[in-house]
């Protein structure tokens, strides 16, 4: 799979993730999903920039 593709596939998904964390209601305490939610998020996040500015980029 060449970088283009993983940018593309990270790109979604860190969208949806976010998309999802938005339609939860805040409340004042963060309750088990809304954390897993937000920790999905940092690792996407992670991925994606690993993939842009990595050692590995292939461009």
């Amino acid at each position: 799979m060449n970088n283009k593709t993983k940018k593309i596939i990270l790109t979604v998904l860190l969208l949806l993730a976010l998309v999802n964390y938005g339609r939860m209601s805040g409340t004042e305490q963060i309750r088990t999903i809304e954390f897993l939610s937000i920790f999905a998020i940092g690792a996407i996040s992670a991925l994606l920039i690993n993939v842009i500015f990595g050692k590995d980029n292939e461009e």
